[in-house]
């Protein structure tokens, strides 16, 4: 299995794992057959088939901008 294989197959797996078919290969910030500590902006997730640690780049809040002027 080549390293492209095991990362799509890390990427399948985490989006049945995670209930979250837009993520990404880039949204995965690290992986590992150990575990893992995630940063405060990243969700950690334990893939059972593939007994792979991964985390995950939580996307953030969009904000709504109004074209008022700021007091």
């Amino acid at each position: 299995m080549s390293m492209a294989t095991l990362e799509r197959a890390i990427l399948v797996e985490l989006k049945v794992v995670a209930d979250n078919n837009k993520l990404r290969l880039k949204d995965i910030m690290e992986w590992s057959t150990g575990e893992i500590v995630a940063r405060e902006d990243e969700t950690l997730y334990f893939l059972p088939d593939l007994k792979v640690w991964c985390a995950v780049k939580v996307a953030q809040q969009k904000v709504q901008r109004t074209g008022g002027a700021v007091e």
